[in-house]
C-alpha cells in the first residue's frame, strides 16, 4: 500500500493507518419502537452491529461502557441531552448523528450548535442514511475510507457546483504542499500529481505559471499511456515544487472526446506510481467527475458563504447521498473569497447540515499575487493566515497533524533602554 501520512511526535512516529477487523458498533437511541426498528433494518443490512437504547439514560450507560463507534439519536427525545451524550462517550472520537423533525430548521441548528456531528431529517431514504453513517464512521476511523487497491496512491478530489469559489486554488495549494514537503505538514512519500479535470476551461496550469506541451486529451488517445506509467509520465508537466501536473485540454472542444473509461485508466495508472493523486474536478457534474468523487478517499467540497452557492451545494449533496456515490470522507471547506458576506457560520452549518472541516480567511490581494506569480501561497507565504489554514486542511486530508512552527526568538532589549 502507498505510504500514509505520519506525524512525528516527541515520543516517536505514529502512523494514522489502522486496521478494522470487526463490524462497527452503532447505538440507536430513540423511544419510538418503529423508528428503532427502521434504523436497525437499514443498518444491519450494511454489516453493522446495531444496539438499541430507548432512553437517553440507557444510551449514557452504554456509552460509558465503551465499544460504541457511532450514536444515532432521535431528535425530539434528546433535544436537551446532546451534551449528556457527548460527556458520556468513553472515546471523544465517537460521532453523534441526530434525527430531526422534517422541515424543522431550528432543531437542526440547535443540534449542531450543541455539538452533534451531523443531522438527518426524519423520513430519510435508506441510501442517504447509509451514506451519512458511512462518512461518519470513516471520519471516526471505525471503517477504512473506501476500497483501496494495493499499491494505489491516495485519491483526493476537489469539487464545487458553483464556479468562482476558489476550488482550483485550494486543489493547487494542497497538491503543492504535499509535493514540497517540509512546510507545516510532514508526510512520508511525496510523489504527487495534480490532475486538471475541468476539461473545458481548467486553470491549474495558470495557477502554477506553467505552459504544458502535453495534456490529458492527448494522453487519453494514447492506448499505451493509459496503462503504462512511464509512457503516461511523458504527458505530465513538472512544477518547481516537485509537483507533477496533468493539464486540461488546450481546446475546450476536446472535453467531449474524453470518456469515463479513459479517465478511469489514466487515474488508475497514476495511482500505481504516485503517493497522492489530487484531482481538480471543476464545477461540472458529469459521469467523469462522478466516477472520481466515488473513487476518492477524500472528497473536498468548496463553498462560498452566499445563499446561491449554499443552495447549490445542498442540492448537490442531496443528489450524491441519494445515489450513494460518496464512499470516502466528505470535507466541506468555506472559502471567504469576499470581505462582505451576509451569511455566518451558523447559516452554513444549517444549510449543509454539517460542520465545515475548514475555513479559508479572506485574503484577496495575497491570492491574486500568488496566482500571478505562479507560486502557491502555501509555499510563498506559509505563515500567512491563508497559508496556515491551508496547511490545517491538508493535514486533515492526509491524516497528519501540523508540526509546531518554530518560536521566534524573543527580542533582547538594552539594559538601560527606554520604554
Amino acid at each position: 500500500m502507498a505510504p500514509r501520512a505520519v506525524l512525528v511526535y516527541s515520543d516517536g512516529p505514529r502512523s494514522t493507518e489502522s486496521a478494522v477487523s470487526s463490524p462497527p458498533v452503532i447505538l440507536v437511541c430513540a423511544p419510538d419502537d418503529a423508528l428503532r426498528t427502521a434504523l436497525r433494518a437499514a443498518l444491519t443490512s450494511s454489516d453493522q452491529d446495531v444496539r438499541e437504547a430507548a432512553t437517553t439514560a440507557e444510551a449514557v450507560t452504554a456509552l460509558g461502557e465503551g465499544g460504541i463507534d457511532l450514536v444515532i439519536a432521535e431528535g425530539l427525545a434528546t433535544s436537551g441531552a446532546v451534551g449528556s451524550l457527548l460527556a458520556a462517550r468513553a472515546d471523544d472520537s465517537v460521532p453523534i448523528l441526530m434525527v430531526a423533525p422534517a422541515g424543522d430548521v431550528e432543531a437542526r441548528i440547535a443540534f449542531l450548535e450543541a455539538g452533534a456531528d451531523d443531522v438527518i431529517e426524519s423520513g430519510f431514504a435508506r441510501r442517504e442514511l447509509e451514506a451519512r453513517v458511512h462518512a461518519l464512521l470513516i471520519r471516526a476511523g471505525a471503517v477504512a475510507p473506501g476500497p483501496v487497491t494495493p499499491g494505489a496512491g491516495q485519491l483526493i478530489a476537489f469539487f464545487s457546483p458553483k464556479g468562482g469559489v476558489g476550488t482550483t486554488a485550494l486543489a493547487v495549494n494542497t497538491a503543492a504542499l504535499l509535493a514540497a514537503g517540509g512546510t507545516g505538514v510532514e508526510v512520508t512519500g511525496t510523489r504527487v500529481v495534480l490532475v486538471d479535470l475541468d476539461l473545458q476551461f481548467g486553470q491549474v496550469a495558470t495557477h502554477l505559471n506553467l505552459s504544458p506541451k502535453m495534456d490529458i486529451a492527448r494522453a487519453a488517445v494514447d492506448d499505451v499511456a493509459l496503462t503504462d506509467p512511464e509512457t503516461l509520465a511523458g504527458y505530465l508537466t513538472s512544477h518547481s515544487s516537485g509537483l507533477q501536473v496533468l493539464a486540461s485540454p488546450t481546446s475546450p472542444d476536446s472535453a467531449a472526446r474524453i470518456s469515463v473509461e479513459e479517465i478511469e485508466r489514466i487515474i488508475g495508472t497514476l495511482r500505481t506510481t504516485f503517493d497522492f493523486v489530487v484531482v481538480d474536478c471543476g464545477t461540472r457534474l458529469d459521469p467523469r467527475t462522478m466516477w472520481v468523487l466515488e473513487q476518492a478517499q477524500e472528497d473536498v467540497f468548496v463553498v462560498f458563504p452566499e445563499l446561491g452557492a449554499l443552495r447549490a451545494m445542498s442540492d448537490l449533496m442531496g443528489f450524491l447521498n441519494e445515489a450513494a456515490i460518496l464512499q470516502g470522507r466528505t470535507h466541506f471547506v468555506v472559502n471567504h473569497i469576499s470581505s462582505r458576506e451576509l451569511l455566518k457560520t451558523r447559516d452554513v452549518e444549517n444549510l449543509l447540515r454539517s460542520r465545515p472541516a475548514a475555513e479559508i480567511p479572506f485574503a484577496d490581494l495575497d491570492m491574486i499575487r500568488s496566482i500571478n506569480e505562479g507560486s502557491p501561497i502555501v509555499l510563498s507565504r506559509p505563515s500567512s493566515p491563508v497559508g496556515l489554514a491551508l496547511q490545517r486542511l491538508t493535514a486533515a486530508l492526509v491524516g497528519a497533524e501540523l508540526r509546531s512552527p518554530p518560536r521566534p526568538p524573543k527580542e533582547r532589549r538594552a539594559l538601560f533602554s527606554r520604554g
